[in-house]
């Protein structure tokens, strides 16, 4: 078996590569393999599964929790805090992106350059100036909903669909910010909105059903994929699902030739050769897979000589603050399934260097559901009673943390030293995080300053709160740097000392900011397919 391309993972990352690729030239010759298998999209059935169970058809291929007293569950947390993994990811073709919430934002340019600005990290090999044109062609790709207007960042091309607005739900926050002089904006979402122009996926109708999405207005790498195959002629392009790749073979100490995977559905071991490897399997199974193809060149892994593949884990603690409403005369409950207002007036260089946030108006800031009370069978004055009273009211956000040495992904292994697999039959992973000394004093900081916003809300702070460190943002375990002694790829995404082999996930990112990764990493991956085009190789 053999291809000119092979691209491990069926995401956004590979999606994006491929197309811009075959773009180029509709012969290419590209394999993508996908561990995972197909779950129906824009499934009538499913959906309506979905409104009466509230269970997604994609929670079975998602991890397990970490193993309990009573409970075996899967991977293993290893540092004194735990970064789960259950949810966090989706193990089908498609990716992440089929639960993914569609937030697309922007990094802001002093992220680019937070080691200079802050003494953290690393810098980016490159700045916002030389990502810019790749954010607005990854917008069009995403299909994003956006405020074209909004002055926060420089563009040099217009959302391809309008902002959402503001719901009745945003008022109270909106209100609390106007009084503090805190700027918010609208929120660009992953939505396909209206327009004149034809397409092949219908646009967003609201239905407040988002994690199932009966309609494919929300992207999901998979319904891309399938377009690519059904609606062009692309005799190179082929999509192998169940197919785990077990390690990248080596040709030498500057090249690779292919890759080992086993089908699932038979059980067989099989070789691909291909002239480049573009590993594009997610932030933690791309740093796996470079620690397990281990040769007499690289005995440590792939890019490994200088121990930083896996190492400098970073996250995103998500956050969620209450306060108390003393009435709710508008009546406001959950409405849409999607937040449409966000402040950013907390992520800017002045907060850099303590760790930046973003601020978010969830779409059921008040917890109220009608049918809930429907259900427990009350009466019409109970339900006005209740909606219409005393209701608590969310802010939710999240925040920057900074990569260190030994915060890392690795292959789990039993006691034996024998390697560990899941029930997809991917291997293990081990978390080893330990959050910074001085994080509990930042969050303290952060929840004064919400709750000044919810005092000006008129909804003082209950005192109830959460935070989340799911692995949901997992990136930088296979950071880009300048230097080979710093990080893992280049600023071409090419891993260090190896001439054809890629890696394209929120992995390479040096840091994340207090944004969700995905249009980066969409408009990294465009520039990932220009650079391959410009070295003669689509």
């Amino acid at each position: 078996m053999k291809a000119e391309t092979v691209i491990i993972g069926s995401g956004v990352a590979a999606t994006a590569v491929a197309q811009t690729l075959l773009e180029k030239n509709p012969q290419a010759s590209i394999l993508i393999l996908e561990a995972g298998v197909r779950v129906k999209t824009k499934d009538y059935g499913l959906w309506e599964q979905y409104m009466l169970t509230r269970q997604t058809p994609y929670e079975q291929y998602t991890d397990l929790p970490y193993p309990q007293r009573d409970f075996t569950g899967e991977n293993t947390s290893a540092g004194g805090t735990d970064v789960p993994l259950n949810g966090a990811r989706v193990f089908a073709y498609g990716g992440s992106t089929l639960h993914w919430g569609g937030w697309s934002f922007r990094l802001k340019p002093e992220d680019f350059r937070l080691r200079s600005n802050t003494g953290q990290g690393i810098d980016w090999p490159f700045d916002y100036d030389e990502l810019e044109s790749f954010y607005c062609r990854a917008e069009h790709h995403l299909a994003v909903s956006g405020d074209s207007r909004d002055p926060l960042l420089k563009r040099s091309r217009d959302y391809p669909f309008r902002e959402f607005p503001f719901t009745l739900m945003d008022r109270p926050i909106a209100d609390g910010l106007d009084k503090l002089k805190i700027g918010y904006g609208h929120l660009p979402i992953a939505r396909r909105g209206v327009s004149g122009e034809p397409s092949r996926h219908a646009p967003c109708q609201t239905t407040g059903t988002c994690k199932y999405c009966p309609f494919g207005a929300r992207y999901a790498a998979c319904n891309y994929l399938d377009d690519l195959v059904e609606w062009n002629d692309l005799p190179g392009l082929s999509v192998r699902l169940g197919a785990i790749v077990d390690r990248i073979i080596v040709d030498g100490k500057r090249r690779v030739k292919g890759v080992t995977f086993w089908d699932r559905e038979t059980g067989a071991s099989l070789d691909v050769e291909a002239d480049r490897i573009i590993v594009a399997a997610g932030a933690i199974e791309s740093a796996k897979l470079l620690l397990r193809s281990v040769s007499e060149e690289w005995r440590s892994g792939l890019g490994n000589d200088n121990d930083l593949v896996g190492r400098y884990l970073v996250t995103h603690p998500y956050f969620t603050f209450e306060g108390l409403l003393r009435e709710n005369p508008l009546r406001l409950q959950a409405e849409m399934d999607f937040p449409t207002l966000v402040s950013r007036h907390f992520d800017s260089k002045a907060e850099q260097a303590a760790g930046k946030f973003v601020l978010v108006s969830p779409p059921d800031a008040v917890g109220f559901r009608l049918a809930d009370s429907l259900q427990k069978g009350q009466s019409r004055k109970e339900i006005d009673d209740a909606l219409g009273g005393k209701n608590g009211i969310q802010v939710h956000g999240m925040i920057e943390v900074f990569g260190r040495f030994h915060n890392r992904v690795t292959v789990a292994k039993d006691a034996g030293g024998k390697v560990k697999y899941n029930r997809v039959g991917i291997p293990m992973t081990q978390i080893e995080y330990d959050k910074d000394p001085d994080f509990d004093k930042r969050m303290a900081v952060v929840e004064a300053k919400v709750g000044e916003i919810l005092n000006a809300m008129g909804a003082p702070p209950t005192g109830t709160k959460s935070l989340s460190w799911r692995a949901d943002h997992a990136a930088s375990v296979c950071r880009m740097s300048s230097k080979e002694e710093e990080g893992v790829v280049d600023a071409d995404l090419r891993v260090h000392g190896i001439d054809n082999l890629y890696v394209i996930s929120n992995a390479v990112f040096p840091n994340i900011g207090a944004i969700n990764p995905t249009l980066t990493l969409t408009a990294l991956a465009l520039k990932l397919g220009d650079h391959l085009i410009a070295r003669g190789g689509a």
